[in-house]
């Protein structure tokens, strides 16, 4: 949360009676700021619902009608988004209550439907807060379809290797050439963000967002390499967007991309990269193994059949599965770690498979004094059908906040919905079955994600994998394989 304040430009903040007499003046200055900052006039409308349901939300529930309470409503830009947030001090979220209550489960789909994304923040004693964040719109960045041309008509000839190419960090103003490079690999098929180039200048400023490019003399980028942080004094980043433009393939760029950052991240002195290499085709695995990169778990269904390359041929008839990698740069410190019993041998072979310092803690036989409550934050990518549930706090009603928020997300149409369990607590340990009684499955760990390694589950929205058009490369990935597969089916009995 600190960090997040570090990146928040705050522009208002308001305190206001829980009384509904003020919440129109306040939705007309959510609104209005929205549009001075480059929002839209629907999107800036949107917000203005979002506002007017989430205030009312907490006078009803939170405060439940008392009208001398009081609450925040708080108005910040982030790189490339406008953020709205409410925060209180009233009661605790009892997820079955909102889950029966049809006026609450209704309010929140409208405000999941006109946001791109909602988080839930437990601030201690300072009470709770939810963020409505909004992604800036094609009217506030330069718009893809006017900048990043259709200029493959003409056959693709290789272009001679006697051509000069420059590999260098990314510039902030590059947004457009960068477009033009993945238009190129993917068409229009890629994550929206990046045809977006202001979008693009935000997070490299910021620092959340490292890219390396390889230019040719016309100052054209030919090959991309970006990893992203979740803030900017992360120490291990997403490696990720390694393409080359198809008329510069087979001279070696992919590999000296990815060395070019790699090289630049460890002298940085961040400690690792996680990754998802394609298993559609053996090229990205064998790349990121040549670099040292080691597998740590297998996403089934991870990539959204919308993507495609432009210059592979074969029609994609299933969501895309991933190989989870870890790529070390620089040693990292000894941890203990719970791993629960279920898992335990497969965990402990991932560690000695990816030379990791890791103590198997001893867990105790019950899980001890627990909140009432637990805290588990969202964050959804709508286009590519993704859902991430990042455990913040365990709490007695785990089981009970797991299943209401599956269901929300199975209701939304989400195809693949990932879990991330501290592997530091001891509660993961008893806890991470439950989630599999609810048809999570394992399918690997990311080391030091947060602060400490997590332990991946996933669950599978009415989404078929065929194993046969799965590549994996290594002897140890197709073990991981044939585990996590046996586990996939168990959840889909």
């Amino acid at each position: 949360m600190n960090t997040e304040k570090k990146l928040s430009n705050l522009i208002v903040r308001v305190t206001v009676m829980t009384q509904r007499k003020y919440l129109p003046a306040i939705c007309n200055l959510v609104r209005d700021y929205a549009v001075r900052e480059g929002l839209t006039g629907d999107e800036a409308g949107h917000l203005e619902i979002v506002t007017e349901e989430a205030c009312l939300n907490v006078i009803q529930h939170a405060f439940e009608n008392k009208p001398d309470e009081y609450f925040d409503v708080v108005i910040e830009t982030r790189p490339a988004k406008f953020v709205v947030a409410v925060e209180d001090k009233g009661l605790p979220m009892d997820w079955r209550k909102i889950e029966g209550d049809e006026r609450v489960g209704f309010g929140m789909r409208l405000i999941k439907a006109f946001t791109d994304e909602v988080r839930f923040v437990n601030l201690g004693f300072q009470g709770k807060r939810i963020e409505f964040i909004k992604d800036f719109s094609q009217e506030r960045s330069l718009k893809a379809e006017g900048e990043v041309h259709d200029d493959t008509g003409v056959p693709s000839e290789a272009v001679s290797e006697d051509v000069p190419i420059v590999i260098r960090l990314m510039r902030p103003e590059e947004g457009v050439a960068l477009a033009r490079c993945l238009y190129r690999v993917y068409g229009y098929s890629y994550k929206e963000f990046v045809y977006f180039p202001e979008r693009v200048r935000d997070l490299i400023e910021s620092g959340i967002q490292v890219s390396m490019v390889a230019l040719n003399p016309e100052n054209e980028v030919v090959a991309h390499q970006g990893y992203t942080k979740s803030h900017p004094g992360s120490l291990v980043a997403e490696m990720g967007a390694g393409v080359v433009d198809p008329k510069y393939r087979g001279r070696g760029l992919f590999e000296n991309m990815k060395k070019a950052s790699i090289d630049y991240a460890r002298e940085q002195g961040l400690q690792g990269f996680y990754l998802e290499a394609v298993s559609i085709h053996p090229y990205s695995q064998k790349a990121n193994r040549a670099v040292g990169a080691r597998e740590t778990g297998i996403l089934l269904g991870y990539v959204s059949m919308r993507l495609s390359f432009k210059k592979i041929e074969e029609v994609q008839e299933q969501r895309q599965t991933c190989v989870l990698m870890y790529n070390r740069l620089n040693r990292e410190s000894g941890r203990t770690v719970y791993p629960p019993y279920q898992h335990r041998t497969v965990i402990e072979k991932i560690y000695e498979h990816g030379d990791f310092d890791r103590t198997f803690g001893t867990v105790p036989e019950s899980p001890g004094d627990m909140d009432t409550f637990s805290h588990v934050e969202i964050t959804v990518n709508h286009d590519w059908g993704l859902a991430f549930f990042k455990l913040i706090q365990y709490g007695k009603d785990f089981r009970d906040c797991v299943r209401y928020h599956l269901r929300e997300m199975c209701l939304r149409k989400i195809d693949c919905i990932f879990f991330d369990l501290p592997l530091a607590d001891p509660l993961t340990a008893h806890s991470s079955a439950a989630a599999e009684m609810l048809g999570f499955f394992f399918v690997g760990i990311i080391p030091e994600l947060h602060d400490g390694d997590v332990l991946r589950l996933e669950y599978l929205n009415n989404v078929k994998i065929d194993a046969a058009k799965i590549v994996v490369v290594s002897d140890f990935g197709k073990y991981l394989f044939g585990y996590i597969w046996k586990e996939y089916e168990r959840a889909s009995w």
